[in-house]
This record gives structure tokens, sequence and C-alpha cells, in this order.
């Protein structure tokens, strides 16, 4: 044989061997590392603080507490810690941000209206009606009005789906990181969901609720949260915000999202889910090997100045509640609307995070039957909603955003005009008369004093 090739074998016969023993090691360094993330998630798991039937003052089931009306569920939302098991988001060592206080003598009899909401009246009249449990406004880092109603200060009041806009701000810090983009497809994360049509979905599919994945939230008469054979039904089981299955589950969840598919191509429809919002959750957690709650923890909570932990729902299968069950006080979600502006000790929201807030598709948002046709242009008729972006449901023309919950919270961040209005509410008495503040949250934040 001449020697040039026996060289030449030998160096390839060399060089494969070193090919095969890197694959080997780069097999064996990602066993490694998803077993550490099983291994944190089981942590957790076993660590959860369980409900305490001492402290339960009422009864509920499974969908009562979503679509019931009563004033019953007033106090499950301000304690839910002891109904559902969950988990600490730790504010660590990091010292409280007092608030100083400003209080204004005519916010509160300011008249507030809106096309949707033809009804004048005033937070002052809000307030008196117990319409919400409890409401903060800071304007340039002060406390100018502050009340609560129906609910006590220290109290936990549960976020309900402002807890997607921590989701989605963790994504973007990872971004910032580089450790992930917006467009990557989802399978590069969730290796789970390939070859079943999940490859054309990215993490800004995800973000701006358009993913077209058939787990869909808002189905007619309420059959996503009464349907045990819906996909969003089986979602809220595995994230332990209904009872789970007696028998244990017979899928993980991840092959549920899979064998429901696709109901349409991705960027068609803004289609609502909190689907979205878990498969955001685990792409964080399989990026950083590090359960959800230690992401909010590390990347938001610990940075705020919260005068309490956050408590966060988690299921026995390990999977937390970032869609929705979060639980903080008013003053602390205030804090977290803070940080978003340049009144923050620590800003978390960075500028590139701020332009891609304010980067959006109206023509996504006003997609036929999709949610922001349905609900959020006619609720802000005239008041200049453009689109929705990385999970807060409404970015304004002038930059303001806002993310609600479906008890009537919401969070409205101003960063131009330093304003934070944060309230909690309930469906105690009407669903219009307990989301009125929501209605109205626009024309407060447009009241001539705060241009």
């Amino acid at each position: 044989m001449d020697a040039s090739i026996h060289e030449m074998i030998n160096y390839l016969q060399k060089y494969s061997l070193l090919f095969v023993a890197l694959v080997m090691l780069y097999s064996c360094q990602k066993e490694t590392k998803n077993q550490l993330l099983k291994d944190r998630i089981e942590a957790a798991v076993n660590s959860r603080q369980m409900p305490d039937p001492a402290k339960q003052l009422i009864s509920f089931k499974s969908p009562d507490w979503i679509t019931l009306i009563s004033p019953d569920i007033a106090e499950l939302n301000r304690h839910f810690e002891y109904y559902l098991p969950t988990v600490t988001i730790s504010k660590r060592d990091t010292k409280t941000k007092q608030l100083e206080e400003n209080l204004s003598e005519t916010l509160g009899q300011e008249l507030l209206t809106s096309t949707f909401f033809k009804k004048e009246t005033t937070l002052d009249d809000i307030c008196a009606r117990k319409a919400i449990n409890g409401v903060i406004v800071l304007h340039k880092g002060k406390i100018i009005y502050e009340k609560y109603p129906d609910m006590n200060p220290d109290d936990r009041h549960i976020t309900a789906s402002i807890a997607k806009s921590f989701v989605g701000t963790v994504i973007a810090i990872l971004a910032d990181q580089r450790l992930l983009h917006e467009q990557d497809s989802i399978t590069k994360y969730l290796p789970e969901l390939r070859d079943a049509g999940f490859e054309d979905i990215t993490i800004e599919h995800l973000l701006r609720m358009a993913s077209g994945i058939n787990c869909r939230e808002h189905l007619p008469d309420m059959e996503a949260i009464t349907n045990p054979e819906s996909c969003f039904y089986q979602l809220l089981e595995h994230t332990g915000l209904f009872p789970e299955p007696n028998s244990g589950f017979e899928k993980e969840f991840l092959q549920v999202i899979k064998d429901f598919g696709i109901a349409e191509p991705p960027g068609k429809t803004y289609d609502y889910t909190g689907a979205n919002s878990v498969l955001l959750a685990m792409i964080a957690e399989r990026i950083t090997d590090t359960p959800y709650h230690e992401l909010v923890s590390s990347m938001i909570w610990s940075k705020i100045g919260a005068e309490q932990d956050a408590l966060i729902t988690m299921a026995s299968t390990g999977i937390s509640g970032s869609y929705g069950p979060m639980m903080m006080t008013l003053r602390d979600m205030a804090r977290y609307g803070l940080a978003f502006t340049e009144d923050a000790d620590i800003k978390i929201a960075s500028d590139r995070y701020l332009k891609e807030i304010r980067k959006g598709n109206h023509d996504l948002f006003l997609s036929k039957d999709g949610f922001g046709d349905l609900v959020w242009s006619q609720q802000y008729e005239g008041q200049g909603a453009m689109f929705q972006s990385y999970h807060w449901d409404v970015v304004f023309e002038d930059g303001d955003f806002i993310k609600h919950g479906v008890g009537g919270q919401a969070q409205y961040i101003s960063p131009s005009k330093r304003l934070i209005i944060a309230f909690n509410s309930s469906p105690k008495t009407s669903y219009e008369e307990n989301h009125s503040l929501q209605y109205l949250v626009r024309s407060l934040a447009l009241l001539d004093q705060f241009n």
C-alpha cells in the first residue's frame, strides 16, 4: 500500500475516534445537564408549602374559582397559598426599597370614562363600592394613591395572568445574555415536540401569543376549563391548578401538547393561551438548568427591593404556574413595574427589551376572531391600542403597556410618564363591576396631570 494512503487512513481513523469521543462526551454532558434540572425540580416539589386546611375559610372546587361570581372569591384570591401547593420566589437577602409617599388630594376625584365603559366614575367611587380589592399608583417613584378596600396591605394576592409578563421578562433577559434568540425554533429547546409540525414555531410566536398550538384557552361555553378532554383543561391539571387525576398522569405535559398538535400555521392569529407561557418557562429552565421560580428570584425578585417573598404554585409534575397563579403584595407588584422605569434602583428592563416591547404587528393584533379583535380593540377603542408584545397584553401608541388578570387585576406601566398603576380585584358581584378599573385604567393614565 502506498505510504501516503496508509498515512491518510491512520489520520482518518485517529480523528474519527476523536469525533466519536467528542460526541459521546457531549451526550454525557447533555444527559448530566438534563438530570441536574430534573433533580432541582424534584427538590422543589419536595419543598412545596402544602395547603393549610386550618386557614381555609371557604371551600371551592374547580373550575368554580375561575367561573364563579361570588364574594368568596375575594378571600380565595387573597390567600391562594392556603388552598394549593406553592414554592417560594425568594427576595434573598436584598434590602426592601422604601416607597416614599406624595399622596394626591385630587386624583381620587378625577372623572374616568371610556368609549367601552361609558359610565363616569372615579377612583374613590370604585374603592368605596369595593369594586376592587386594592390599588396603588406611583408617579416619579412615589406613591400618590393607595387604598385597600377588600384586602390587607400584606396579603399576597394572586396576580392571575399578570404572571405571564414575568415569563416575558425572563425570556428577554436570556435574550439580552445571548442565551437564546427570539427567532429560534422552540424544538431547539423542546426536542420532544419534533416531527409533529412544531419546527416552524419560534420563541417570538410564543411571546406574541401566535403559535397556532392547538391548546386554546378561549373556547365557546368555557369548554377549555370545563371539559377534561380539552388540552387547556389538561394543562391546568399538569400545572396543579385543577386537581390532578387520581390515577396520575398517563402522559407528560409535552406529550399532551404534541398529541393535540397544531391548530393553524404560526403567526396567523393572536390566539391567547397560557400554553405559550408554560412552554416559554420550560425553555428558560432548560437553557439555565434552573427551575422557573428560582429564575424569577435571581433575575427579577431579588433586584426590585421586594418587601416579601412571592409565591407561585407548583404541581407534583414539577411544572409551576408561570401563566397565572403567582402571589405577591400589591406594593411589590408596583415595585416590579417600577423596575421598568428610570425611578428604579436597579432596572430589570434593558433598553433592548423596552424596544422589543414597542415593536409589534397591528394586523396580527386585530386578526379576525383573534383575542385582540374580540377584546382589547373594543375595551381600548380610541385609546391607541396597537399590539401585543412579550406577553404584555396591550402596547399603546405612546409606548405605555399593560398586563391584565382574569379576576380584574392589572399592571400598567408608562416609562415615559414614570407612572405605575397596579390593582387587584375579584369577580365578587358582577364581571363588569369588578373589572371597572381595568376598563378605565387607560383613562386614568391619560389624565393631564401625568403629561
